[in-house]
């Protein structure tokens, strides 16, 4: 009994560091996880811009591919042309082929140069360690959301607005219709919370759906401002000039309740001159 007593002793001796390792290397374990979340979180942007460049170069190589086609397309028509094989209508068809063809792939072109140019944004505007989590580029694209989102908003809860404007509250509007639509999908693609782990194809794809609801919502409200009678141009942004909507509000609020004055005072005077021809028929009645 005794030397079995000393043989624990002798072995809790010899490995008295396991515990203590195990338990720094778990807690390192934790650390490295977190500090890897932080990370993807910071360059979560940039990677979403790699991504898209990826994307780029892969369209470009299918549309040149697809160009390559057209014109051996074409070359095949004008041959058969030349021996009566072929009619002067598939010749077109394969040149107008090849014309979208090439279309695209200047397209495709000028899509990698932009993704070009996104990876080097992205990458200089990476937040350093310890950056405040709504700087991150997640918390960053869910505020500009939010923002394209609140200034429908001033139009549908300002009075002066609605009235000024009421076709930015009106869906048989397309332009309206049009952004309520893209700004839907951008609320479908939109994550529970600026901390939420998304991919970069996923962070992509919310990206692309909130720069198209705020496109939309520019170009609804430049409609907006010329069905009410002013010119797209001057519709509010977030410059100096914002404020200039108050005015147009203000003036479309003075000439809706000069309209109230003048349709009630027709309506009294209408009614005062039914009461006198009434009140005559009255008196001439024995």
């Amino acid at each position: 009994m005794q030397l079995w007593i000393v043989g624990i002793g002798a072995a809790l001796a010899e490995f008295w560091w396991v515990a203590p390792a195990a338990v720094g290397a778990g807690a390192a374990g934790v650390v490295g996880v977190r500090r890897g979340r932080t990370t993807r979180a910071r360059r979560l942007g940039l990677a979403a811009a790699q991504h898209e460049l990826q994307q780029a170069r892969a369209d470009a190589i299918g549309a040149r591919a697809a160009a390559r086609v057209a014109q051996a397309e074409l070359t095949r028509a004008e041959a058969e042309r030349a021996v009566g094989r072929a009619r002067p209508d598939d010749v077109r068809t394969a040149r107008r082929a090849l014309e979208a063809a090439q279309r695209a792939k200047a397209a495709a072109t000028a899509s990698i140069r932009v993704a070009r140019a996104r990876v080097g944004a992205e990458r200089a505007a990476v937040p350093a360690r310890g950056t405040d989590p709504k700087h991150l580029p997640l918390a960053r694209l869910m505020a500009a959301h939010d923002a394209v989102a609140a200034r429908w908003m001033e139009y549908e809860t300002d009075a002066a607005r609605r009235l000024a404007f009421p076709a930015l509250s009106d869906v048989r509007v397309p332009a309206t219709a049009e952004f309520l639509r893209l700004e839907g999908i951008a609320r479908e693609h939109r994550p529970a919370s600026p901390t939420a782990k998304l991919t970069p194809e996923q962070f992509t794809t919310y990206r692309a759906a909130v720069d198209a609801a705020g496109r939309a919502f520019a170009a609804a409200e430049q409609e907006a401002w010329r069905l009410a009678g002013h010119r797209p141009e001057d519709a509010p942004t977030d410059g100096p000039g914002a404020p200039r909507w108050t005015i147009v509000a203000s003036e479309a609020i003075a000439r809706s309740v000069d309209g109230i004055t003048k349709a009630a005072e027709g309506a009294a005077s209408a009614l005062d001159a039914y009461r006198s021809r009434r009140d005559g028929r009255d008196r001439d009645q024995p």
